[in-house]
């Protein structure tokens, strides 16, 4: 009886493609210094060339200045939510996201990133958590005349973290 060759060609082939696939994925992985992204250091949001301007600001802002040498805020504090498991979720999903982006559709990038509805969310949730105690005491002024939505706390406090994206 005559072997069929097909398959283990075809397996040896697959097995090919599969090791060139996962070594494209640790280079690019290291190539953007992905093992940062775990950390809480704010840096990491810096990785990529159209964060600069944004880190820069955040480095100016009040949530940079540090206390007893870490920031007031990292840029995980404003922009994850603090539960442990919803803060991992929320962070793989941004960094498939993104990497996603900054692979296959970087000529589409808009110049400066703006928050999605979901983050802007996370943001004022954040907002409110680190700085209920002055926000209990604040007047109310959750609508705009002619507005649709309720004012966040960015409505005002216009560049605390950075000046775009909201």
């Amino acid at each position: 009886m005559k072997q069929n060759k097909t398959f283990p060609r075809f397996f040896a082939i697959f097995l090919l493609l599969l090791a060139i696939l996962f070594i494209i994925i640790i280079y690019t992985f290291y190539n953007a210094k992905g093992i940062s992204y775990f950390s809480d250091a704010s840096e990491a949001c810096n990785n990529c060339h159209v964060m600069n301007e944004v880190y820069d600001d955040y480095l100016k802002g009040p949530h940079a200045q540090k206390v007893k040498g870490e920031p007031r805020a990292t840029c995980n504090d404003c922009h994850l939510p603090h539960n442990f498991i919803s803060k991992w979720i929320a962070k793989a999903e941004s960094g498939v996201g993104h990497a996603y982006a900054f692979t296959f559709k970087l000529n589409d990038l808009p110049p400066n990133l703006n928050a999605t509805q979901k983050s802007k969310e996370m943001i004022q949730n954040n907002c409110m958590s680190c700085h209920t105690d002055m926000a209990s005491h604040a007047i109310n002024a959750t609508m705009k005349k002619g507005a649709n939505e309720p004012l966040r706390c960015v409505s005002c406090h216009v560049g605390v973290g950075h000046k775009q994206g909201m």
